[in-house]
């Protein structure tokens, strides 16, 4: 089947003019933008474009339609909630003039899912979105927002078959006082995995995100929240394995922008075979950001001689009345601890799997989330029985 142009793509989606017209600008711009040199290997290449089938309806549960949750197709809403999709996608937390990867995302953007929790709603039950989206196309996206005082959790586990390129993009805006709190379970089978998660918070906003990457195959993880409100905090998880001939590239960032805001980021992993971990971290306080708190936390693992682990942290601070603090590190596996568990009738696998969920729980017991937690030691277990 022939792909179709943006335009014909746009049109068979009955996507509204602005977004038509603003996908085919940006296309011809792509070559304009700048693209890092670390993640030139996820420059995929121009997804075939094919007419979807578009579902029009909110698919929000109706106790939550109810209360005015939006849960819908990404290009329904554009057309029926422009007051929102328009001045919000890819303008705010993920900019698509920032470098070529936003761009070719948002132009020819395949399907995608927008989410709206209207203010003061509490919602205490998790809300799944995996099934809002198509995972067997190249280029997705979620759009969520939550107005002042709202609070949820959101879930989000790959669906992933055997795509050769996977690129998801999340978009979090968070109103005045809103809560959220975002578990992505990573377990991709393509052969190049881009997953970008960035936040934009407001005054007294608080974000916590529990990522586990579990990609088969080479992964480049971005996150960036912007604590753009006085007195807004984000926290971002992490916990990452990586074996075979893997290559992981993890930038994870937190901006204090404004007074007493708090930016925390936690991350570990594994290393094994002749896999290639790299973490880059950053901490940044701007001038405005007084009595603010910034610290990020890196450790890798590795298994095997051949498997090489780097981590990269970093503070920018130009204000200094604030509290902040790094810490990294790459190391082996011990092998005196290795040695005393084998000496007592342990085989040198189990000894090595259990010295690694060691390692782990540290930060995996910190995600609420219990059935994620399982599914992470289920997922070691699984891939990191080195002989």
């Amino acid at each position: 089947m022939k792909s179709m142009t943006i335009e014909e793509f746009a049109r068979a989606n009955q996507e509204p003019e602005w977004l038509q017209v603003k996908r085919q600008v940006v296309s011809q711009m792509i070559s304009d933008f700048s693209m890092d040199p670390k993640k030139r290997a996820y420059r995929y290449s121009v997804p075939e474009l094919h007419a979807r089938q578009i579902n029009p309806d909110n698919q929000a549960p109706a106790k939550l339609a109810s209360k005015g949750v939006i849960m819908m197709d990404l290009f329904a809403a554009a057309s029926q909630y422009p007051e929102f999709v328009q001045e919000n996608l890819m303008e705010k937390a993920i900019e698509w003039r920032n470098n070529a990867f936003n761009a070719r995302h948002l132009a020819y953007l395949q399907s995608g899912a927008f989410i709206y929790l209207p203010p003061n709603t509490v919602l205490n039950e998790p809300i799944e979105l995996s099934h809002l989206i198509d995972h067997q196309v190249q280029e997705k996206h979620l759009l969520i927002i939550a107005g002042a005082n709202a609070k949820s959790t959101f879930t989000f586990a790959d669906l992933t078959r055997d795509n050769a390129n996977d690129c998801l993009m999340v978009e979090v805006l968070l109103g005045d006082n809103a809560h959220v709190e975002y578990y992505d379970a990573a377990n991709s089978n393509a052969h190049h995995n881009h997953r970008v998660l960035n936040a934009y918070l407001a005054q007294n906003a608080d974000l916590k995100t529990f990522v586990g990457l579990f990609n088969r195959f080479d992964t480049c993880y971005e996150s960036h929240f912007s604590l753009d409100g006085q007195s807004s905090s984000g926290e971002i998880n992490i916990v990452n394995l990586g074996d075979g001939h893997q290559k992981q590239t993890i930038q994870a960032d937190i901006v204090n922008e404004s007074p007493n805001t708090h930016g925390e980021i936690k991350e570990r992993g594994i290393v094994a075979d002749h896999a290639k971990t790299h973490c880059y971290t950053n901490g940044i306080i701007h001038p405005n950001g007084y009595g603010s708190y910034s610290d990020q936390t890196s450790r890798l693992l590795t298994l095997d001689e051949t498997s090489r682990g780097e981590v990269d942290p970093v503070l920018l601070i130009e204000n200094y009345d604030v509290i902040a603090g790094h810490a990294a590190s790459v190391g082996k596996v011990d092998a005196d601890q290795l040695y005393y568990l084998n000496s007592r009738g342990i085989p040198i696998r189990d000894a090595k799997v259990l010295l690694i969920r060691g390692f782990l729980l540290p930060l995996v017991n910190e995600f609420p989330d219990q059935s994620m937690r399982k599914q992470m030691m289920q997922k070691l277990e699984e891939r990191f029985y080195v002989e």
